[in-house]
Parts: structure tokens; C-alpha cells; sequence
């Protein structure tokens, strides 16, 4: 791979290194942790069976079914051209994991997002279908909590995705390619391998850090459980890589760890506040460490300082090095959105720098990370800026295209989409590969504005997007 790109805090993502909590909780989570800090595993070193993980786990899995209900612009009395519907529905079939006896789950953002109808199927032999509500929904982490009305339900017990090492066994439950239209159903699906690896970065979002395994994941696996061999949840299984259109063993799964940090204000606010220190941070290469008078390298280097934000405000500059965020090594730049993100917003924090050689001290008063489109505006980053149909984009590079499975395909991959635009409530996805804007082809992210600046509002977009392995239609009347 080449170097990484430079992270843009602003959107900070990836939780798994927390720093001190701007909603540090002082009561116990609401959800159900483990009774002893090193539990006897259910499973030997070898496993005979893994009879004893499902039958401890699998009652606590679910399957969400999400409705998204389309609707063309045409009003009443007026025939839609084209045979289109003057409105259609559109269900997918997801899965998630109960965090209480009381009836919240978790699950992934894109499993319910923009949906109009969320329905939650419980029970294994005995099934009981329950209407569910979005309680809290986080785009930038891809989790959400939805809740429904029941009591004394089975729940599953959060781990510590932190103490996951390449080579553990682990366990992935969910309902791959369950139909929605009373097609074949294979809920309660339990797939084994071993965490292949930790901390990848799949370019779906600027910080990403997922847990690789090869228990398999397919379509449908999204939201549910990954497990460890003490029958304890330590991912949400969310992302899966299959150039020849099925399982290869690349699948990939969010740290428990992130949603625990976020979970509280989900449950409380709906969504997540988090600080914001305002610059973009790129890693320290060897070169770089050199042409430093480093000794190795380390740190998150300063490419640019946002402008009227706390770094700039501290006098920090570009050109530093962080290495310090109050007293939590830097090692490289993935490491320093965490803890900046979730440290508080209005909180005064210490942080190290390298410049010109020399150690200095910079105390920071971290603020309330910006809303995306102000945050465009004060970057001027190129293809970043808002657009009507609310997406961000980037060019498909073969380092991309590789990453996501994308090889030989042509299209922008999607960056960003604003939860509350168009597309946003269509379900598009960051990773997704749009391919055509109505009958426009896409090469690349010039393509792409050219095709969104032609769209008229009240009329119907049509994308043509591949997603993994799959390819399909997204219709949508355009707002604005």
C-alpha cells in the first residue's frame, strides 16, 4: 500500500484507544458485562465442539428487518413515466444482538438507516416478531441501538475486543442471505475461524480500524455478533470482502470496545458528541523520520492546521509532530483520533509535540466537532464540498480498488453520506462503488459533480452502485 492519506479529524471515527470520556459514566453500563475479569472459557484451547458457544450466545441473537418506502415525485392524479411506481418499498435483512432483558439491541447504522419500518425477529425454535425504534444511530462508527417492548429476554455479554490476539478463535452469528419475502431463512447461522487480524483499514471511512477474521460473514451477518471462546461479544460484524462473489475469509467486524464508548450517549441523545483538536495528520515515514533527526519513526506529523480550530488556536502548526495526547503515546496517526474525539468537548488537555527537534508542551481546549458542511467550507478540501445529492466522493485508485474489491470496475467510491439528504435516506453506504448517475457513466470524481450539478430537484435519481460482490439500483426523488 501506498502512504496513507491525511486523516482529517473532524470526522473522527475509530474508538478502540479511549481516552478520558466527555459522558465518563460513573454508574454501571446499562448493558451486561462479564462477571469476572478472566472467565473459564467455554472452549478448550482445541475446541471438540462449539455446541456450548452457540448454545450460550445464539438466543440473544436477532434478525432486523429494515423497510425503506421510495416514493417518485409524481403527485396525486398524475401517471408516472416509466412504469414507476408513485411508491415502492425496498427490505433488507440484517442482524443485531440483545444488550438488555428489557429489549435494546445493537446493530449496524446501515443495517436501519433512512428506514421507515424496523421489525425484530427473537427466539429460535419459538419466534416472536416485535416492531422495533431506532433509539440512537451513529454513521461515522456504522452502530446503532434500536429497542423493542418486551421483558426477560436472553441478552449477550459485552467483552473486551481489546484483549482479542491474532490467532483466538471466535465465532460469527447472524442470518446470512435470509429473504425478507418468506424466501429461505438461515438465522442463527454460526460460522467459526480465528482473528486473522487486528487494526485494518478498509478505506470506508478515514478511520476505520476493523478486526479481520475468517469465520465467514456474508450478506445479512451485518449487526450481528462476534464471539470470543468464553461466549462473550467482542465485535459487531459488519464488512465482508468477496471479489469471486462469495466468502473468501476476508470478513471484518467493529470493536465491542467502540460501541461501549458510544453506547451510553445513543441510548441518552440519540447520537454522539465528540471533541474536535482540528488537524489533518499523516504517518511519520521512515524517510520523514530521518529528514526529522528522528531516531525512528513515531508521532502523527501536522500536514494542515483547520482554520479556527483549537490546534490552530494552541499554535500548533503543520510540520509538527504529535506524539503525546495527554501522556498517551502517539505512534503513529490512527492512534491520535481516539483519543481526541472522545476526550470532551470544552476540555483543556496536554499535548507533546516535536518541532525542529525539540520537545514542546501545547495545552489544547478541545471543541464540538463541526458539522460536516461548515467543516468543507473551512478546509476547501477538493471533492469534499456539499452537493445537493449530499454524498462525498473520491476517485476508485487501484490501492482502493484492491482494498475493496473493485479490481477492473470504473466509478467514485463513496466517502460520506449525510444521514438526513437524499441518498443518505436511500441506504448508499460508504465503500460503495457508484457506477452511474441516471444514464451518466462515471470515471471519476469530476464525472461524478458534472452528473450531480445536471440533477433537477423533484425528479427521480437513479444510481447504479456495486456493494461487495453485488450490484443495484438506488431510485429516489431528488430534494433540496
Amino acid at each position: 500500500m501506498k502512504s496513507k492519506p491525511a486523516i482529517l479529524f473532524a470526522a473522527a471515527l475509530f474508538l478502540s484507544a479511549l481516552g478520558p470520556l466527555a459522558f465518563a459514566q460513573t454508574n454501571q453500563p446499562f448493558w451486561q458485562e462479564p462477571k469476572s475479569a478472566s472467565p473459564t472459557p467455554l472452549l478448550g484451547y482445541i475446541p471438540a465442539s462449539f455446541a456450548p458457544l452457540a448454545e450460550k450466545v445464539n438466543p440473544a441473537v436477532v434478525t432486523v428487518y429494515a423497510t425503506h418506502v421510495l416514493r417518485s415525485p409524481f403527485g396525486p392524479g398524475i401517471s408516472p413515466f416509466f412504469g414507476i411506481p408513485k411508491e415502492f418499498k425496498q427490505e433488507g435483512v440484517g442482524s443485531g444482538f440483545i444488550l438488555t432483558d428489557d429489549g435494546y439491541i445493537l446493530t449496524n447504522n446501515h443495517v436501519v438507516a433512512g428506514s421507515d419500518k424496523v421489525k425484530v425477529l427473537v427466539g429460535l425454535k419459538e419466534t416472536k416478531e416485535y416492531d422495533a425504534e431506532v433509539k440512537g444511530t451513529d454513521p461515522k462508527t456504522d452502530v446503532a441501538l434500536i429497542k423493542i417492548k418486551a421483558n426477560n429476554l436472553p441478552v449477550g455479554v459485552l467483552g473486551d475486543s481489546d484483549k482479542l490476539k491474532v490467532g483466538d478463535w471466535v465465532a460469527a452469528i447472524g442470518s446470512p442471505f435470509t429473504s425478507a419475502h418468506n424466501g429461505p431463512e438461515f438465522r442463527h447461522t454460526l460460522t467459526v475461524g480465528v482473528v486473522s487480524a487486528k487494526g485494518r483499514r478498509l478505506g470506508i471511512g478515514p478511520y476505520d480500524d476493523f478486526i479481520q477474521t475468517d469465520a465467514s460473514i456474508n450478506p445479512g451477518n451485518s449487526g450481528g455478533p462476534l464471539v470470543n471462546m468464553n461466549g462473550e461479544i467482542v465485535g459487531i460484524n459488519s464488512v465482508m470482502i468477496a471479489p469471486a462473489g462469495g466468502n473468501v475469509g476476508l470478513g471484518f467486524a467493529i470493536p465491542i470496545n467502540l460501541a461501549k464508548a458510544i453506547l451510553p450517549q445513543l441510548k441518552d441523545k440519540g447520537k454522539v458528541a465528540r471533541s474536535w483538536l482540528g488537524v489533518k495528520v499523516d504517518d511519520v515515514s521512515p524517510d520523514l523520520a530521518e529528514s526529522f533527526g528522528m531516531k525512528a519513526p513515531r508521532g502523527a506529523l501536522v500536514a494542515e492546521v483547520i482554520k479556527d480550530s483549537p490546534a490552530q488556536k494552541s499554535g500548533i502548526e503543520a510540520g509538527d509532530i504529535i506524539v503525546e495526547f495527554e501522556g498517551a503515546p502517539i505512534q503513529n496517526s490512527s492512534d491520535l483520533p481516539p483519543l481526541a474525539a472522545l476526550a470532551g468537548i470544552g476540555r483543556k488537555v496536554e499535548i507533546k509535540i516535536l518541532r525542529n527537534g525539540k520537545e514542546e508542551t501545547r495545552a489544547v481546549t478541545l471543541e464540538a466537532m463541526p458539522e460536516e458542511k461548515e467543516l468543507a467550507g473551512r478546509t476547501g478540501a477538493p471533492g469534499m464540498q456539499p452537493n445537493d445529492l449530499g454524498v462525498q466522493v473520491k476517485d476508485l485508485t487501484p490501492d482502493t480498488a484492491a482494498d475493496l474489491g473493485y479490481e477492473g470496475l470504473s466509478g467514485v467510491v463513496v466517502v460520506a453520506v449525510d444521514p438526513n439528504s437524499s441518498a443518505g435516506r436511500q441506504d448508499l453506504q460508504p465503500g460503495d462503488l457508484i457506477q452511474k448517475i441516471n444514464a451518466v457513466t462515471l470515471r471519476n470524481a469530476q464525472d461524478f459533480d458534472r452528473a450531480v450539478k445536471a440533477l433537477k430537484p423533484g425528479r427521480l435519481v437513479r444510481l447504479y452502485i456495486r456493494r461487495g460482490p453485488n450490484s443495484l439500483f438506488l431510485a429516489f426523488p431528488l430534494e433540496r
